[in-house]
């Protein structure tokens, strides 16, 4: 009796652990679909238990509140972003640095227009506090990764506060992004040229009009 029932509680245990993966699963979609429906402030936290089919008793043992579903979603899109963000480049996107800025740009809005939950979280314009605190955290990563790619082609100037100006340099692209999304509900060409033109110009007044490029390892 002893010894079958080592089995039989571990089985018990694999379908509770499926069970609670399959609620987790559709409290996020749950928590996406009204987010891409309804402004962010209008979410609520029995809606998407509600849309989920999940007791907000059960929902609690998973998401405690809203804002650890919110924390979720946008974790989730973290690692797809940087990896959108950094892929290797082409010879005419690395061609100056201001080309290799612009590339990041443009690739930052179209992983925006095609993950529409991550761009009402992030940039929509009723991002919670504590949630904006979050995205800049992920910000100050992405920074020194633009960095580091900056770095490996051209010859960056020695600068007392490089990592604060990168980090700037982002923030100053999120900003322009949000105003998009406030002002129109989504991510227009006429925003994304004005975040290239506006993180170009500051960044300019660091790098100059051109940077020496490093020779070909």
């Amino acid at each position: 009796m002893v010894g079958s029932s080592g089995p039989g509680r571990r089985a018990a245990a694999a379908r509770t652990q499926r069970r609670g993966d399959r609620r987790r699963e559709r409290l996020l979609k749950a928590a996406g679909e009204l987010i891409c429906r309804q402004p962010l402030p209008a979410v609520t936290y029995a809606a998407i238990c509600t849309r989920a089919a999940v007791p907000p008793s059960s929902a609690y043992h998973f998401y405690p509140d809203l804002d650890a579903l919110f924390r979720a979603l946008l974790e989730a899109g973290r690692e797809g972003f940087d990896a959108a963000l950094m892929k290797p480049l082409r010879a005419s996107q690395r061609r100056s640095w201001q080309a290799v800025v612009e590339t990041l740009v443009a690739r930052a809005a179209r992983y925006n227009r095609t993950h529409p939950v991550a761009a009402r979280l992030a940039i929509g314009g009723h991002t919670p506090p504590q949630l904006k605190r979050l995205d800049r955290d992920a910000d100050r990563v992405r920074a020194g990764l633009a960095l580091a790619a900056l770095e490996s082609l051209f010859v960056v100037p020695r600068l007392r506060h490089k990592r604060q100006v990168a980090f700037v340099a982002t923030e100053i692209v999120d900003a322009v992004f949000t105003t998009s999304m406030i002002e129109t509900g989504r991510l227009t060409p006429a925003y994304v040229l004005l975040a290239k033109r506006a993180v170009v110009g500051f960044l300019g007044q660091y790098f100059g009009a051109s940077l020496p490029r490093r020779p070909i390892a």
